[in-house]
């Protein structure tokens, strides 16, 4: 494969991550429930994925290996349940930067677990970002202060399950891990929409969007994403990565009639320019290559 098609495919998965929000968005305005909207996602995902990983015969996970990745995929709900009802109280765009924290959040991490030191071009970046967060929050946001906590708390358990991920991956296939954690999602998902008592979407609109966040906005969405990191790297696909915040937040002006202030691109540039050079570091390209 070309590097030209790999960088494609990693633009293609920026692309479907990025624009869940706006399905999102659309799944609430035909009023689908966060909860409901998350039980099918990763129900279907899961459904998706699963003939892939039969038909190439990979072997699932076992032993503490399927625990851990059954622990992510409970920190996968708790952070998409974070996200996605975040996104009824603050802009998509707002959100999509907040959660894009994660980078720097799994960088403090590393360093307090003793994983990574904190060398001087480790506290530069750190203090650019927080620099960048302390403008975007303190300007004209379209968002209440609980959307903005759940944003980051988003981001903070996203750190954390990057983390986990990085120690179970190692020696399982990509996707067949991604298989577990989905369908581990799909059943932590699925309770709590059963303890809400919802009902299944009754518009085409609620379902067309639910099933483009399933399929483009995860299967597709992940599968691009593993065949460009084969073939240009961790390093290079997660700094490319970084236009997912850019693209959900122009989708957010352009379809969903949301606004930007300059402060917030202001905010975000310094936030995303932290965000790329300390995806440059080899010791981050390894955390990388397990965030999607």
């Amino acid at each position: 494969m070309s590097r030209q098609l790999a960088i494609f495919f990693v633009l293609l998965s920026a692309l479907g991550f990025g624009s869940m929000a706006m399905f999102a968005k659309l799944a609430y305005s035909a009023g689908v429930t966060p909860t409901l909207l998350l039980a099918l996602r990763f129900l279907l995902a899961a459904l998706l994925l699963a003939p892939v990983v039969w038909v190439k015969r990979l072997r699932l996970p076992r032993g503490s290996a399927l625990a851990g990745f059954i622990v992510m995929g409970a920190l996968y709900t708790a952070q998409s349940q974070s996200y996605f009802t975040a996104l009824l109280h603050a802009s998509s765009g707002l959100v999509g930067l907040l959660l894009y924290v994660y980078p720097i959040l799994v960088t403090i991490l590393a360093v307090l677990l003793g994983w990574e030191r904190l060398d001087r071009r480790t506290f530069l970046l750190l203090a650019l970002a927080i620099l960048g967060m302390a403008i975007t929050l303190g300007g004209d946001l379209q968002g209440q202060p609980f959307g903005i906590a759940l944003g980051l708390l988003a981001a903070a358990i996203y750190a954390v399950y990057i983390l986990i991920g990085g120690r179970f991956s190692r020696n399982t296939d990509p996707l067949a891990a991604t298989l577990v954690v989905l369908a581990a999602a799909a059943t932590f998902n699925g309770l709590f929409a059963v303890a809400e008592g919802t009902s299944l979407p009754a518009s085409a609109s609620a379902w067309m969007a639910i099933v483009a966040i399933a399929l483009f906005s995860t299967v597709i969405a992940i599968a691009a994403f593993l065949i460009g990191i084969k073939h240009i790297g961790a390093a290079q696909a997660s700094i490319i990565s970084t236009l997912e915040p850019v693209i959900t937040l122009c989708l957010g002006v352009a379809l969903l009639g949301e606004s930007v202030s300059a402060t917030q691109l202001l905010g975000g540039m310094l936030v995303l320019a932290a965000v790329v050079l300390i995806a440059r570091r080899p010791e981050q390209a390894a955390i990388a290559e397990t965030v999607q």
